[in-house]
């Protein structure tokens, strides 16, 4: 849905703050797809491809819009927040939250 924000309720925004829509515990270094609003790294993390939802606004491991975040690491403990639609490490321990 590129140049455009999707619209959730109050209630649907916490519902998606607490993992409502589900999680997936991502230890491997396989290709994992659907929609993905927080990524909640458990171990310092690399991510070999971070593909967001909208290549103009977005960000991930390729460039888009002009960012990267190849060859960063993300500390244990951080939570990134955005939309992205495929998640695969390099190194590291994930929950990424469906939404």
């Amino acid at each position: 849905m590129a140049n455009s924000m999707r619209k959730y309720s109050v209630l649907e925004q916490g519902n998606l703050g607490l993992g409502q829509a589900g999680a997936k515990f991502i230890s491997d270094t396989s290709a994992h797809t659907g929609t993905f609003v927080a990524i909640h790294c458990l171990e310092d993390t690399v991510f070999s491809v971070l593909t967001p939802e909208d290549a103009d606004s977005g960000y991930g491991v390729g460039s888009y819009n002009g960012n990267t975040m190849a060859s960063e690491t993300i500390p244990a403990g951080a939570i990134i927040f955005g939309r992205w639609t495929t998640v695969d490490l390099a190194s590291g321990l994930v929950i990424a939250y469906a939404g």
